[in-house]
């Protein structure tokens, strides 16, 4: 299940959520929340749940932020990284023993990852060609353009990463959904199989296409970034099972089709 957008919208809660989790926790239906905004922590996020009476540990999160370095970690080893991110992405990189670089640092790195950055300037779009140039990976948490907030979307990482990317002439490899990257790794860590699970998100270029990549049944909301008309308008492959107003409408949906 996707957070922003589905759960809460900025610092918001969004009608009906609490409820729907609360009659999904007593169905004894196991939630994992995966975010594709890498600036905080599971820790971080499950204190920001927690402000909104849900209670969600971080083993019951996983970010893009925790994806991406767990992946670097995975594919080359400890690395120095020059991040264009926020705190999250950085304190997971710190856990997993990579060497976070600063922008006058870039010559030494190996990988550039992007993600949400909203102190992004000039400065970072330098250092952040110049280190790929030279030969560093281009890694992005997510190309997200949209990110939602107490007032409707703000720009999202995926507005920086393509910045960055129309200077160096390429695409960055991306780590957070629609990737299967991240989308195997959560399910190793519910333990489950792509038949077992239902992939929830507000977005259909990501959450449902994440989904879909892994074979699993999927559930829009229109609670977040997407329009019914927007899903009307999708092509049929690209359209998700169940498509619901809120979560607490999808519950009742999942209820009436005997899901949960």
């Amino acid at each position: 299940m996707d957070l922003d957008g589905c759960v809460y919208q900025g610092d918001k809660l969004i009608s009906g959520a609490r409820e729907a989790l609360q009659k999904f926790k007593e169905k004894n239906i196991k939630i994992l929340f995966i975010t594709n905004n890498s600036s905080m922590t599971a820790e971080g996020y499950s204190r920001k749940l927690k402000n909104f009476n849900i209670e969600a540990g971080p083993e019951e999160i996983l970010t893009s932020g925790e994806a991406t370095s767990l992946f670097i970690l995975q594919d080359s080893g400890r690395s120095k990284i020059l991040p264009i991110t926020e705190k999250g992405f950085k304190e997971y990189c710190k856990r997993m023993k990579h060497t976070v670089l600063s922008i006058n640092e870039w010559r030494k790195a190996d990988f550039v990852v992007v993600g949400l950055d909203r102190r992004f300037n000039y400065l970072k779009l330098k250092a952040a060609y110049k280190a790929i140039i030279e030969g560093s990976r281009f890694l992005a948490t997510n190309v997200d353009p949209t990110i939602p907030s107490n007032d409707g979307l703000d720009p999202g990482a995926g507005a920086i990463a393509a910045a960055i990317a129309k200077a160096v002439g390429k695409d960055p490899l991306v780590i957070g959904k629609p990737s299967k990257i991240i989308m195997e790794l959560a399910l190793q860590k519910v333990g489950l199989s792509p038949s077992d699970i239902l992939v929830v998100g507000d977005r259909l270029d990501t959450d449902v296409l994440a989904g879909k990549v892994i074979g699993a049944d999927t559930a829009l909301l229109l609670s977040g970034a997407t329009t019914r008309d927007d899903v009307e308008k999708a092509s049929p492959h690209n359209r998700p099972d169940l498509v619901a107003e809120n979560l607490l409408e999808l519950h009742k949906k999942l209820v009436s089709l005997n899901l949960v």
